[in-house]
């Protein structure tokens, strides 16, 4: 399951749900900057993951027990030309 547009995509994070670690893929049509934004349902912004990433597959380790936080996630992944949400579930401790 994807979010695409122009090469750009955003996949579902694996596992999910999760509680020690997840990892979050996605395809850039070029390489950019992007931010990779992970918030709870209240809009809280949790963590932030910025960087350079190069053109086509990508993937981000995120660390669960640094989330501070149990349910249901949003992670958003954002370039200057294009942005996907997605949700993913952090099991309680």
């Amino acid at each position: 399951e994807s979010t695409t547009a122009n090469g750009f995509e955003l996949f579902q994070n694996t596992p999910n749900p999760f509680s020690a670690e997840t990892v979050i893929s996605f395809n850039l049509p070029m390489a950019a900057d992007a931010s990779l934004r992970i918030y709870d349902v209240a809009g809280r912004t949790l963590q932030v993951i910025e960087g350079t990433f190069e053109r086509g597959y990508n993937q981000v380790t995120v660390d669960g027990n640094t989330l501070n936080a149990a349910g249901v996630l949003y992670y958003e992944l954002s370039t200057a030309d294009y942005s996907a949400t997605k949700k993913m579930i952090l099991l309680d401790k």
